[in-house]
């Protein structure tokens, strides 16, 4: 078997692994002495924090040198010493640094710029004649070093980067010949990813808004139909499978239905221009989607994606919904929530946004009236000014009306953009029991300026002092565990239902029941009751009779009752078994019947 030794083997290797880096020594060298002794250590430091597959990956060099005091150089040379399989690229030298700026050679004797690199070699005072080398030290760091060596890899996993002193400038690892490794874990590139990359949007004539949530909205913006006009504006940040923010993506934005898309750079206003968009986002990881109209009226939904630089493999990251409409009215319809009002009380929320579900006498909770405004296709418009129409002063003094609008980029109005709450406030005079109207109107602006009212809604006024108040179920008796609707109703001295608002009480049971008891809450049209649709308490699990309480509303607190029963289970369960025994014995009879007509004994 023929032997070879590990000086030959390591050349072979470092020979197969160069390929066309293999550098020779100029004959201009040729006469410049090159000790192995000028070497005394080597260091190396990543600069690339995390490499990745397609990124260039830097090492910077370090040295300390002994002195020679003859004319010197010092080779250096680079090679990938371990890598993945099909993993192997050429390593390349550098003069500069990882991080831009030249190496250091003045603690060598070398003068600035003195060195050369060609393929995986960097020389050290290759420019520099007849220098005498210096005894010295530069320590390699992220920012410092001599030069630098990179490659490029195109497959994940670990490599080693040898670097030696290459004395003889053979390309060869000798055994006298100074060398560092450093050991390399390349990951795969993050992907742009839709799912990663966070969207937040605004409609109207704006500038982008700050990223603020996490994820696309899917609510509607609306918007009239110039389309010289910005309908909505959307901000994009683009991240990697890793979660962090990408470069060089491509944005793209496309819509369907009405509208026209811009993907662009520019936060600014600016106005939609086609049915798709795209810009590369060079050196950046934020785009904007802007969007305008097309003269046409309805919904324009957007779709935003993103496609990597590299693998190009596309992703959506959202979808948002603009509505155009034509800024004539069409109808108005008003829809009511609360009836009965209190004399000189606010009811309900007039507020730009009324998020709310409880009564609300302020600029919380549901309005009194919630008024929609629709153009002729129906679609609906927003930010008019509508104008509400007592029919009798002296029983509704006001009505409040505020347009829906938007909170910041995201927060909407629970009733939606082109939607109006209304407040409705009961006359300072007004008696219990007088009734009244109130219209809620639009003139239009152009055409005909037709003048678009809502069905009138009417109101009964009611007192705010609770006189009678009962407690009921909806049944005498339940099975066990059935649901139940408890209500309270309260009336006033007039025996009219009290003013909607008006406080009803918390409900206690004298025998555990399921679910939840009806809490403390408020009289609308003089009720307070829990749901049958939805029910949220049952009856108790044991039979037999079991009662309802509540401390009244009135001004003597009297504590009201309900009575009820659950029917004992084993009860039915005996009535049953009779019944069925019952028609065993008949059935037995008629069998026995049957058989002394046909003789069988």
């Amino acid at each position: 078997m023929k032997t070879i030794s590990l000086k030959k083997r390591i050349a072979l290797v470092a020979v197969a692994a160069l390929g066309s880096t293999l550098v020779s020594v100029s004959t201009s060298n040729a006469a410049l002495t090159n000790a192995a002794g000028d070497v005394v250590a080597i260091t190396l430091t990543k600069v690339t924090s995390t490499p990745v597959v397609g990124g260039a990956v830097a090492v910077n060099v370090g040295l300390t040198t002994a002195a020679n005091a003859g004319s010197t150089t010092v080779p250096l040379t680079g090679i990938l010493s371990k890598y993945p399989s099909t993993g192997y690229v050429a390593v390349t030298a550098a003069i500069t640094l990882g991080a831009g700026s030249t190496g250091s050679l003045a603690a060598f004797g070398y003068a600035a710029g003195s060195a050369t690199a060609s393929g995986g070699l960097l020389t050290l005072g290759a420019a520099a004649a007849n220098v005498a080398l210096t005894a010295g030290s530069v320590a390699s760091s992220t920012t410092a070093g001599v030069g630098s060596f990179s490659f490029t890899p195109a497959t994940a996993g670990d490599y080693e980067m040898t670097v030696w002193h290459d004395v003889d400038a053979d390309s060869v690892i000798d055994n006298n010949e100074t060398r560092q490794t450093i050991s390399i874990t390349v990951v795969a590139a993050p992907v742009a990813t839709g799912g990663a990359s966070l969207m937040t949007w605004k409609y109207g004539s704006v500038s982008a808004p700050a990223i603020t949530d996490t994820a696309e909205d899917l609510v509607p913006a609306a918007s009239t139909l110039s389309g010289s006009v910005q309908a909505a504006i959307a901000i994009v940040n683009v991240k990697g499978s890793t979660g962090s923010a990408l470069n060089g993506a491509t944005l793209t934005a496309s819509i369907s239905g009405a509208g026209l898309v811009l993907a662009d750079t520019t936060s600014t206003t600016m106005t939609g221009t086609a049915r798709s968009s795209s810009v590369v986002l060079t050196g950046a990881s934020v785009g904007y989607v802007h969007v305008s109209a097309d003269g046409s009226t309805g919904k324009g939904t957007v779709t935003v994606s993103v496609t990597d630089p590299v693998t190009a493999a596309t992703s959506v990251v959202g979808t948002f919904t603009v509505q155009f409409y034509s800024t004539t009215v069409a109808t108005l319809t008003a829809t009511q929530n609360y009836s009965v009002l209190g004399a000189a009380r606010v009811t309900g929320c007039s507020a730009v946004a009324c998020t709310g579900t409880t009564y609300s006498t302020g600029s919380s909770g549901k309005p009194a009236v919630v008024i929609v405004a629709k153009d002729s296709s129906g679609n609906v418009i927003p930010g008019l000014t509508l104008t509400a129409t007592s029919s009798d002063a002296t029983v509704i003094s006001t009505s409040t009306v505020t347009a829906v609008t938007v909170a910041g980029a995201i927060a909407l109005d629970a009733t939606g953009l082109g939607a109006y709450n209304a407040s409705v406030t009961g006359a300072s005079s007004a008696v219990s029991g007088k009734t009244a109207t109130v219209t809620y109107s639009y003139t239009n602006t152009s055409g005909a300026k037709e003048k678009i009212s809502s069905a009138a809604v009417p109101f009964t006024i009611g007192g705010t002092t609770i006189v009678t108040e009962t407690l009921a179920f909806d049944k005498t008796s339940y099975v066990a565990g059935e649901a139940m609707v408890v209500t309270r109703t309260a009336k006033d001295s007039a025996g009219n239902a009290v003013a909607d608002g008006v406080a009803s009480p918390a409900v206690t049971f004298s025998k555990p029941v399921g679910g939840t008891a009806p809490a403390a809450s408020f009289y609308v049209a003089g009720k307070s009751a829990t749901s049958a649709t939805t029910p949220t308490v049952f009856a108790p699990a044991s039979g037999g009779a079991f009662s309802a309480s509540m401390t009244g509303g009135d001004a003597a607190a009297t504590v009201r009752t309900a009575s009820a029963s659950v029917t004992d289970s084993n009860a039915g369960l005996l009535t049953q078994i009779d019944a069925l025994n019952a028609k065993i014995v008949a059935l037995n009879a008629l069998i026995a019947k049957i058989m002394k007509k046909l003789g069988v004994k």
